[in-house]
Parts: structure tokens; sequence; C-alpha cells
């Protein structure tokens, strides 16, 4: 069984982590953490699309894959910690985060997708979470979310 861990190093997917391992068993993890491309942003969004030569957009986004995989190796520290295999990923996101969780949860087959019910959103998240939210209404697999807070004693 391959378990999916979404991971963006917040204290809610670590909590999720945490308290979905023991639940699922041993079981073979990949630890998922989705970076944006300065590429994909939208001229309206960076004040000064002009000025950011294409070089400079080629090592911030080597950077920001980088510095995700080093965020899914902390995640798949968490769950080794808790007896499981797990092997890190880091994807560039397509469009919304929740459906390049999808996408990459069919790709390898996913059993189940683990999340936190929120991250490192910021001004996206709502109640639920936009990402959890989107995985938890699209997904053709379940999905186990863990609610933000800290575990029972």
């Amino acid at each position: 069984m391959l378990a999916l861990y979404c991971y963006d190093g917040s204290a809610d997917a670590g909590n999720a982590i945490e308290r979905s391992a023991p639940l699922l068993g041993g079981h073979d993890a990949l630890v998922l953490c989705v970076f944006d491309s300065m590429l994909a942003v939208q001229a309206g969004d960076f004040p000064y699309p002009d000025m950011l030569p294409l070089e400079d957009v080629e090592r911030v986004d080597d950077a920001a894959r980088r510095r995700s995989l080093e965020v899914a190796a902390a995640g798949c520290d968490l769950l080794r910690a808790k007896g499981c295999d797990a092997q890190p990923a880091a994807v560039e996101s397509v469009g919304a985060v929740w459906r390049t969780i999808l996408e990459e949860a069919d790709s390898r087959d996913a059993a189940v997708i683990v999340l936190g019910s929120r991250g490192l959103t910021g001004v996206r998240s709502l109640v639920l979470g936009s990402v959890s939210h989107g995985v938890v209404n699209h997904a053709h697999r379940p999905v186990l979310v863990i609610p933000s807070g800290q575990p029972p004693a």
C-alpha cells in the first residue's frame, strides 16, 4: 500500500503525519511537497515582470524545487520515526495545488491521500483549507484529513 502524504512543513502537516501513520500501519509512503513556478505567476501578480530575466526565474524555480524536496525529506523523517518507509517528492503545481496532488496520487496509484486540514496557504485557506477542500471534493480514492491541533494525549 502506498500512502501519499501532503507535507508543506507546517505544524498542521506534521500533525497529520504524526497522527495518521499509526492508523495506517506499516506501509510505503510518498511525502509530497508542491511548489509554484515563477514562470506560472501571472504578470499582474508580479509588480515588475520585465525586470526579472528568464535565467533568474529559472534559478528561483530551481531553488524552490530544492527547498520543496528538503521539506518533503523532513516529512519523511517524521514517517520513518513511525516505522514507515518514506520517499520525498517535490512537484511543480500546475494550476490548483489540490489538482496537482490528485494527479500525483493517480500517477502513483496511491491507496490513500493524507493531509492536514490547514497548511501554509495563507489567504487562500478557509475553515477546512482550500487544498484539503479541493482534494476531498474531487478525489476518486480515499482521503484522510487530520484536523488542526494537538493529538490527544
